[in-house]
């Protein structure tokens, strides 16, 4: 219930902006819906439970199984936004509302078949998992705050290059582990193992400093192709699995003036 009463407060919030923003009849704001997608690279992070698996071959004295050293995780969004313009149309200053999944599988290393989850440990008794790998999906709702610098041109030039600097702030709103099993007579087993794994921290935010291009004239509607290098998760325990160094991504939107919708 909370988690709905945010999201219904988010977009009323939102909407009294747009509203108001439009009744200043000399700034020709703008409307838009964005798509966009990420891939973050880093460490990784091993939960406690991972125990690692002799090897196969009778010859080699030493246990594999672990995950390996490096991990990715994959950001898709889409969203809205209004996009204030200034300095004669120089510079862009948008918030909005997004709406984002984060997820990252973790799974063996060495092309292992799988490692071994420590599922209970009872007085001497301790039974344990196979597990060929975790995939870990995060859902959030988010704010992104983002400030774009257009290159001089024509004023009224159909293709403009720009330079962006933005920021998401994300609230997670749910979590999804799911458990590939060695041995599919351990399905019975997900959800015990499904909250061993736990969940990230309630808030992260996503930095991306951006180069685009957009097409379309001033009274138009405008799309903006843009790439983003390099990207920062940042928070404490954004994400399960992964200790994260740096992200690349590309987000595709559609602009339209506002003075199109409300009259």
């Amino acid at each position: 219930m909370k988690k709905w009463r945010i999201i219904i407060s988010s977009c009323l919030f939102f909407s009294v902006i747009l509203v108001q923003a439009q009744e200043k009849k000399k700034v020709n704001g703008r409307i838009g819906f964005e798509f966009g997608i990420s891939s973050v690279f880093g460490g990784t992070v091993t939960p406690d439970r991972i125990r690692a698996n002799k090897s196969m071959y009778e010859y080699d004295d030493f246990y594999c199984g672990f995950p390996g050293p490096d991990q990715d995780a994959e950001i898709i969004y889409g969203g809205i936004k209004y996009e204030y313009p200034l300095w004669e149309n120089r510079l862009g200053l948008s918030a909005g509302l997004r709406f984002s999944k984060i997820s990252s599988e973790i799974s063996p290393d060495w092309s292992y078949s799988h490692f071994l989850w420590l599922f209970r440990q009872e007085g001497q008794n301790t039974d344990y998992l196979s597990i060929r790998s975790i995939t870990q999906k995060n859902y959030y709702l988010g704010v992104p705050l983002e400030l774009r610098y257009f290159f001089p041109r024509r004023s009224d030039s159909f293709f403009k290059q720009y330079v962006k600097l933005g920021v998401a702030v994300n609230y997670r709103l749910s979590t999804e582990n799911s458990i590939a099993f060695y041995n599919n007579e351990m399905t019975q087993y997900a959800d015990a193992v499904g909250k061993q794994v736990g969940k990230p921290a309630s808030f992260n935010a996503y930095v991306y400093p951006a180069y685009g291009f957009r097409l379309g004239r001033i009274k138009d509607f405008w799309l903006n192709l843009e790439f983003q290098f390099p990207g920062f998760l940042a928070g404490k325990k954004a994400h399960s699995f992964i200790r994260q160094d740096f992200g690349v991504g590309m987000q595709m939107s559609l602009q339209m003036p506002l003075s199109k919708i409300i009259k």
